[in-house]
């Protein structure tokens, strides 16, 4: 993979799970903008979206790895 390529997946799966960690209410309000009125997330719902932010962090940070293994 072309270095220009991973550094763009990786800045767009930091920013992305920083993102979900940061603002997980946020995200649940996007993602049931019509099908809620004036909803709340529950607890499970936003630990959900923090370990998929968490998940995609680490996945950020070991990409590299993983691929540097594989070519090697």
């Amino acid at each position: 993979m072309p270095i220009l390529q991973l550094l763009c997946v990786e800045v767009a799966l930091i920013g992305i799970g920083a993102f979900l960690l940061w603002k997980p209410e946020l995200i649940w309000k996007l993602d049931h903008l019509m099908d809620v009125k004036n909803g709340e997330p529950t607890d499970f719902s936003l630990a959900m979206i923090r370990l998929t932010g968490t998940v995609m962090v680490v996945g950020a940070v070991l990409l590299p790895v993983i691929l540097l293994a594989v070519e090697a």
